[in-house]
Formats: C-alpha cells, sequence, structure tokens
C-alpha cells in the first residue's frame, strides 16, 4: 500500500512537472519553462542587465525574433506584444479587454476585483460609462476644468515665487494634478501632510513593482515570509492611507459636509436607487483608481520636460521666444495649442522619448487568438510594449535622438500624432486624457512664461529615467528664475 501510494505521489508530483513546463500547441517563441519559476530567472536577469523590465523584454524578443513574446513567470503564461499593429490590435479589439485574475490586481484593488481599472466584463462596462458621464456632468473635460488648472498654475507659479533656494518640482507638481482630480471626485483637496505621504508611498510602489505584479503575483505566499522585501507591506500601507482619504470623504459626503456637486455625491444618489453593483466597496475602488491613475503619470510628463529644458538652453530659448511671443502675458489655455506648434511638439517629443508607461496592460485575452501565427489562448495575461513602438525605426527618423522638429511638416503644423500611444487608444483608453493633456500644456507654459530654468550647482542632471512601473525621472533640483 505504502509502495502504490509513493508510486502515486510520484506520479502527480511528475505530471505537475510536466505540465509547468510544457508550452501550450503553437505558442508565442520565448524562453524555456522551468517547474515553478517559468523563465523568472531569465527575466529578472534581463532586467538587471538593461535598467527596466521593457528594456529586457524587448531584447529576449529580438533575440527570439519575435513580435509576440512568450514567457512564464511562475505559475502565469505572458505574452508581450510588440510592435504598433500588434500593439493597436490589443489596444482596440474586444477579444483583448479583460483583466487578468490575479492576486497582485487583488491586493490592488483592496481585495477584489472591482472599480475601473482592473475590472472587466458588465461591470467594468457599466461603471466606466456611469464615471465618465458624471464626471463630465460636474465640468471634467469642460472650461470649469480648464479654470481649475489654469487655478492651479497660478498656485504653482506662487510656490515657486516663495522658494528662495533650488527645489525639485515633482510633489509640487503631482499635488496640483490630484487636486484637480480629487476636486472633480470629491469636490474637496486632501490635507497637504496626508498627500506628501501618499505619494511618497505611490513613488516607492512604482519603483519596487513591473507590470507583471513581481514576486507576489508569481507566489502570493512570499508574503508571509518576506512581506517588507515582496512589497506586501508596502502596498498594503498605501491601501490603507487611500482608504482613509476615501471613507473620510465618502462620510463627509452623507454627513452633507462637503458643498457642491461631485462624483461622490452622485454615486451616492445613484445607490439609493440601486442595489446592484453601485456599492460603497465599488465607490471606494473607483476613487482609488482615480487617485492612482493620475497621480503621478500627468505629473511626470512635466517634470521630464522641466528637466530637458534645463539640460538643452536652445531648446528653452526657442519655447520661451514662441510663448512670449505669440501670447505675451496672456493667460495659457488649451486654445493656445494651434498657436504654440513648437511648444506642443517638444511636449509631444517628451512623451515618445521619455515614455511614461513603456509597458502597458495587462490585459486577458477574453478567447484563443491569433497573432502573427501563433496561437494565444484564452486568459492569458498580455502586456503592451508602447515604449519600442515610441522607438520604433520603421516609424520614426533617428528615435534614439531628442528632436521636437519631428512632429512638425512643411507648412508648420503637427504630424505624426497618430504613431503616439501615450494614453492609449480603443474603449479602455485613459478616461483622463482631457486633463492630463490640458494641464501638462497650461501649466508647463505658465511656468516657462514666468521663469527662466537653470542648473542648481553647475552639474546637469541626468536623464536617464527610471523605469518601474511607469517612467520617472531621477532626483534633481532646478533653480527657478524669474525672468524679466
Amino acid at each position: 500500500m505504502c509502495v502504490i501510494t509513493c508510486a502515486l505521489i510520484v506520479l502527480v508530483i511528475t505530471g505537475y512537472i510536466l505540465k509547468s513546463i510544457t508550452k501550450p500547441k503553437n505558442f508565442p517563441p520565448g524562453p524555456k519553462w522551468y517547474p515553478i519559476f517559468g523563465c523568472s530567472a531569465l527575466v529578472q536577469n534581463m532586467v538587471r542587465k538593461h535598467g527596466s523590465q521593457w528594456k529586457g523584454l524587448s531584447e529576449i524578443a529580438k533575440e527570439y525574433s519575435t513580435k509576440v513574446l512568450g514567457i512564464k513567470l511562475g505559475s502565469e503564461p505572458i505574452v508581450v506584444v510588440f510592435g504598433e499593429n500588434n500593439v493597436r490590435r490589443v489596444f482596440t479589439e474586444k477579444e483583448f479587454e479583460g483583466r487578468p485574475d490575479t492576486f497582485f490586481i487583488k491586493l490592488r484593488c483592496l481585495g477584489k476585483r472591482m472599480g475601473i481599472t482592473f475590472a472587466d466584463g458588465a461591470l467594468w462596462r457599466e461603471h466606466r460609462r456611469f464615471t465618465v458621464k458624471h464626471l463630465k456632468n460636474v465640468g471634467f473635460g469642460k472650461t470649469a476644468m480648464e479654470a481649475h488648472i489654469q487655478n492651479e498654475m497660478q498656485k504653482i507659479l506662487n510656490y515657486i515665487s516663495n522658494q528662495n533656494k533650488p527645489f525639485n518640482p515633482k510633489n509640487m507638481l503631482a499635488m496640483s494634478v490630484i487636486n484637480i482630480l480629487w476636486k472633480f471626485t470629491a469636490g474637496e483637496q486632501i490635507k497637504e501632510e496626508r498627500l506628501n505621504f501618499l505619494l511618497d508611498l505611490l513613488n516607492a510602489r512604482s519603483k519596487a513593482f513591473s507590470m507583471a505584479g513581481g514576486w507576489l503575483n508569481q507566489w502570493p505566499w512570499i508574503r508571509f515570509l518576506l512581506p517588507e522585501i515582496s512589497g506586501y507591506t508596502l502596498i498594503k500601507k498605501m491601501n490603507q492611507q487611500i482608504s482613509d482619504i476615501i471613507e473620510d470623504s465618502i462620510l463627509n459626503h452623507k454627513r452633507k459636509l462637503t458643498t457642491g456637486s461631485d462624483f461622490i455625491y452622485s454615486f451616492l444618489d445613484e445607490m439609493k436607487v440601486r442595489n446592484d453593483t453601485f456599492t460603497e466597496e465599488q465607490l471606494k475602488v473607483i476613487c482609488l483608481d482615480i487617485l492612482i491613475a493620475g497621480s503621478q503619470t500627468t505629473s511626470n510628463v512635466l517634470e521630464f520636460a522641466i528637466l530637458k529644458v534645463l539640460r538643452e538652453k536652445n531648446i528653452q530659448e526657442k519655447i520661451y521666444n514662441e510663448i512670449v511671443n505669440l501670447l505675451g502675458d496672456d493667460m495659457p489655455s488649451w486654445a493656445d495649442t494651434n498657436r504654440l506648434v513648437y511648444t506642443m511638439a517638444f511636449l509631444s517629443e517628451i512623451q515618445r522619448y521619455f515614455t511614461i508607461v513603456p509597458i502597458a496592460g495587462p490585459r486577458r485575452a477574453l478567447e484563443d487568438v491569433n497573432m502573427d501565427g501563433f496561437l494565444i489562448p484564452k486568459d492569458t495575461t498580455i502586456l503592451i510594449s508602447v515604449g519600442d513602438v515610441h522607438f520604433d525605426r520603421d516609424i520614426w527618423q533617428e528615435p534614439e535622438k531628442f528632436m521636437p522638429e519631428r512632429f512638425i511638416d512643411e507648412t508648420g503644423h503637427l504630424k505624426d500624432i497618430e504613431h503616439m500611444y501615450p494614453f492609449g487608444i480603443g474603449r479602455r483608453r485613459c478616461p483622463g486624457d482631457s486633463l492630463a493633456k490640458s494641464f501638462i500644456f497650461i501649466v508647463f507654459v505658465g511656468i516657462m512664461q514666468k521663469y527662466r530654468i537653470e542648473c542648481s550647482n553647475g552639474v546637469l542632471p541626468s536623464e536617464d529615467p527610471i523605469i518601474g512601473l511607469i517612467s520617472s525621472a531621477r532626483p534633481f533640483t532646478a533653480e527657478f528664475i524669474l525672468r524679466e
């Protein structure tokens, strides 16, 4: 009996090992899979060697001469797509609209697949429509939003004028974006001390995790052994901070302590007439989605723009001359994008050259899909290499060079933005793109209009980005000198 039991155990273990290393039929090419770890060790080595998950995966794809790369991290099969055709397919086709059902995503969403960022199916469709509609109803994407951005720009200029020494603009910019987002979401601003602490956690999170979720996603049990190293403690702390902010705001709305109209009031009103998916828990996760999605991406673009004009004085003066010649001292608005062509070209090149989300996703295939002759099985996790499109030599001339002029045609108009994917495309495109575009343009023009930006210590800061979940500039300080 003992021999039979041992034989069965051996057979089960052998079957598990064979299954874990056997790729599905016609699965996209990629490295060999090993038991338990898949090809995690190889991927991590390439990440360390090339400085980011995006570049590491890109090099692996080149090694296998494929634009559809098949890998396995822990027990999770993952396909990474490259090339504009494949990227556009995943962004726009319904077969790729799902989100993975993984431990990391559930942890990010306070334990459940809710909200809008990481939900899918009927829940996602209904609540995305509701969120976009009711944010617009309270002024998001309209004239009211531009007025709020201009007001925040004035606050930024006042903040700069009160600084008597060089400083890092990172938190100043991120706080302004969140203030606007939270104004439309909750009708109020987050207290500065709490907001600074939250931004520190978000910065740490971005550096600590890859788009695939890192160790926590591959081996969730590792949180019990290595809660600090795995990042579990960090995410729990961040979730608690955000939950406290959201819960306080919801309570204020229930007590009618918040004046005006905003998204939370709209959602609470809907809860009174519906008892299905319109729950307080769902409201919390949507608010969390809004805070996380908008907290760093927009401000990081501005931070890179400030860093670049600090490093390139000729570009800075060209931008300033265009602004002063066409706007003078007038308050910048989104309508000025048609006139400030070089400035817009510069900001477009910033978003190409410093791609904020070089690996987008993750998506989940809702059914078996063929791509480039390979089979992507249903429920496979898919990552989208936006960064490679932004540096594709078939699209861009000398993509490794920073050249705003590439976005200006011979008639002096903007061009080529159809090959840019800073906010994604399709039904899952970033719902806050109107805020992001307006904020980046108005705030950048406002700062350049008033200040000359110079190196603070005579040594130019590096422009080599730190690439985690998103790209961010390495810490630097700048001197803002009021123009005469």
